[in-house]
């Protein structure tokens, strides 16, 4: 299914082939959609980012463009077996699919290197996009992986890739920029204190008071407008930090 203003690909990796919309020039920016799907306020956020200077990478992961499945991709067993949703902590298939989009993004937009934009479900893999040296610029909005109560200070990665994300943040002073609501079911306080007993100073928490849950897609237009220009302000100067 085209998406308006986008280019279409499929890219295939291993077992695993999926539909990628691309759009804009300069540095590549791989943006991952949350659970409810690709829906229209994450393509709108993939337009903007597109109109700032960026080549924007958005995999199709499940379901159409444009479509906002709310919970149910939960009971999809494609979400159960290529993202490990509850447990976090093991190999996800989509990660290495994901690995292999970036490197294909660096081909064509050549440069610093690249970004990732992970949000919800896909929170915590710009950090394992680390595992690339190319990958320097990660994005956390609201990761919520695991989901379990008992585990809200888990940070849902593999100890491979946890390690090499604080190794190298650490040994090449990569910062880490992480969004969230201050009053996030999903994505709690103590998620975020894992992240900054991990990265230090480097990891760069930017908080909205409330309890919403996707700072950039279907709860930013209930941001005030300050709220809003702050958090694309913070979103945009580290792109421009980092891969400019």
């Amino acid at each position: 299914m085209d998406l308006p203003g986008f280019e279409r690909f499929d890219f295939a990796d291993g077992a695993l082939t999926k539909p990628v919309y691309r759009r804009g020039t300069g540095p590549a920016v791989v943006l991952m959609h949350e659970l409810p799907g690709m829906s229209p306020s994450c393509v709108d956020m993939g337009r903007r980012l597109a109109d700032a200077g960026y080549t924007v990478y958005m995999p199709l992961l499940f379901g159409e463009p444009n479509g906002f499945y709310g919970s149910k991709p939960l009971l999809w067993p494609c979400v159960w077996k290529e993202f490990g949703f509850l447990s976090g902590r093991r190999e996800r298939p989509i990660t290495g699919w994901l690995r292999a989009l970036s490197r294909r993004a660096l081909t064509e937009r050549p440069g610093k290197g690249v970004g990732a934009i992970g949000m919800c479900m896909t929170g915590g893999f710009a950090l394992a996009l680390m595992m690339d040296e190319f990958l320097i610029a990660p994005v956390l909005s609201q990761p919520s992986p695991p989901v379990l109560p008992w585990k809200s200070a888990d940070h849902g990665l593999m100890d491979e890739e946890w390690d090499n994300a604080c190794r190298r943040s650490e040994k090449e002073n990569i910062p880490i920029l992480g969004f969230r609501f201050t009053g996030d079911f999903l994505c709690q306080e103590p998620r975020f204190a894992t992240l900054k007993e991990g990265f230090g100073e480097r990891f760069r928490p930017v908080e909205v008071e409330g309890k919403g849950h996707s700072v950039f897609t279907y709860h930013f237009d209930k941001l005030s407008k300050a709220d809003q220009d702050r958090v694309w302000a913070e979103l945009l100067g580290f792109l421009r930090t980092r891969l400019r």
